[in-house]
């Protein structure tokens, strides 16, 4: 297969960033996180599925493609040890201003691409915020596929209906893209006991789930991995295309 051509906005020199708004006026905007992932994953896992997938979104539709925000929302993971917790709101003023900046030079939309779900509400309210205060638009593509992909490829079970973390789908992710920064001799399988007011209060995970892992990380293996990866490009190239079918037709918001 040959392989598109990918535009990294960090890579650009002026007149070829000048020569690419000519043409294209939206990017894709890795999010990740810098968090625990129980003893066998490395903290930057989130960081490495977002710049895989992203770059074979962009690949496929033509984005620029921007530098991976990395030091991201992470409440619920905090206290372990070794993560980093951006405050939401701060987040939310750092990706507002991503996006007025390049509106500026001519960006008029940006997908971001979350690689890490406990930035999502943060994300939702910098799109919001936008939406009364700029022209400037923030699409947010959460993992697009993910639980369709797990159905498919995934044979353990789900600790809860909405997470993943660490568990079956993250190791083998990170197998199929880093397996020299795995150690499955320390994966584990733990399922906690879910609160009956988790959810309704944030209760930090360090509480109830000692490795960090929620789920079975043993049943892992890079096969799988490289299938989940593969199947969830699709979904987010196909949001963008519709997204951008109804932005050229001058949908109201988009």
């Amino acid at each position: 297969m040959n392989k598109k051509k990918i535009f990294r906005h960090t890579e650009m020199k002026r007149p070829e960033f000048e020569e690419f708004i000519k043409h294209t006026d939206f990017a894709i905007l890795p999010v990740a996180a810098i968090e625990q992932h129980g003893p066998h994953l490395p903290y930057n896992c989130d960081v490495i599925v977002a710049d895989h997938l992203s770059e074979r979104i962009a690949e496929e539709t033509g984005a620029l493609l921007m530098a991976t925000l990395r030091y991201t929302p992470s409440f619920s993971l905090r206290l372990y040890p070794g993560t980093v917790r951006v405050s939401d709101t701060t987040f939310v003023s750092i990706l507002v201003d991503i996006c007025e900046s390049m509106y500026v030079h001519g960006i008029k939309t940006i997908y971001v691409f979350q690689g890490h779900v406990g930035a999502a509400a943060a994300c939702k309210e910098a799109e919001r915020k936008l939406l009364v205060s700029s022209n400037a638009r923030i699409v947010n593509l959460v993992l697009p596929g993910i639980y369709e992909a797990m159905e498919k490829y995934c044979v353990s079970k789900r600790w809860h209906s909405k997470y993943v973390h660490a568990e079956e789908f993250e190791t083998s992710c990170v197998l199929a893209l880093r397996p020299d920064l795995v150690d499955m001799s320390k994966a584990v399988s733990e399922y906690p006991e879910i609160d009956p007011l988790f959810g309704p209060i944030s209760i930090p995970w360090s509480d109830f789930c000692k490795s960090g892992v929620v789920g079975d990380a043993t049943a892992a293996t890079a096969e799988k991995g490289k299938a989940l990866l593969e199947y969830m490009i699709s979904p987010s190239v196909r949001i963008i295309q519709e997204h951008q079918k109804a932005f050229k037709n001058g949908k109201k918001h988009h």
